[in-house]
């Protein structure tokens, strides 16, 4: 019996100290302030992390699977519901604060499809795999750069001005 409550104690003792071992959100706000970058669960299967200016204002979004930050490498991430990552793009960035469309972009390498869209005021760059195009699961990333003066200056990976194709002549 004495022995089963020094066990107890001790498991207590131990539980009690490994509260206090791990900081809280209010721990380690207060030790380092307001977060520069947040994670929020956008919808189910969604993840979205924001980082932010020195206004607090979003500069970069990016929707991708949830995650650990422990990160398993033997596994591949889920595909995101496309429509769901649609709506998630509007809240964030809808249409009426973008600005003129100024370039598009995609590239295809196998399955794997990466479209970017730069506007006059962010560009967005979208993720999908589309092997299996039926599918309502299809993307698996997106970022979204607002070009705001107080944001890292990111270019998006296209070029500003569309390429034109070559002109190839007709043989007459």
């Amino acid at each position: 019996m004495a022995v089963a409550m020094r066990m107890i104690a001790v498991f207590l003792l131990a539980a009690a100290a490994s509260l206090t071992w791990s900081p809280s959100s209010a721990d380690l706000h207060s030790r380092y302030g307001e977060p520069n970058m947040e994670r929020f669960m956008a919808r189910p299967r969604i993840s979205l992390m924001v980082e932010y200016g020195s206004d607090h204002l979003a500069c970069v979004a990016r929707l991708e699977p949830p995650q650990s930050l422990v990160v398993n490498q033997d596994l591949q991430a889920p595909l995101m519901p496309s429509e769901a990552v649609s709506e998630v793009i509007e809240e964030i960035a809808p249409a009426k604060i973008r600005g003129k469309q100024i370039n598009v972009a995609t590239t295809q390498s196998g399955c794997n499809v990466v479209a970017i869209t730069d506007y006059e005021d962010l560009w967005i760059m979208r993720a999908t795999h589309e092997c299996e195009p039926d599918s309502p699961d299809r993307d698996a990333s997106t970022t979204i750069n607002f070009k705001r003066d107080i944001c890292p200056k990111q270019k998006p990976p296209v070029s500003e001005t569309p390429v034109q194709p070559p002109v190839i002549p007709l043989p007459e």
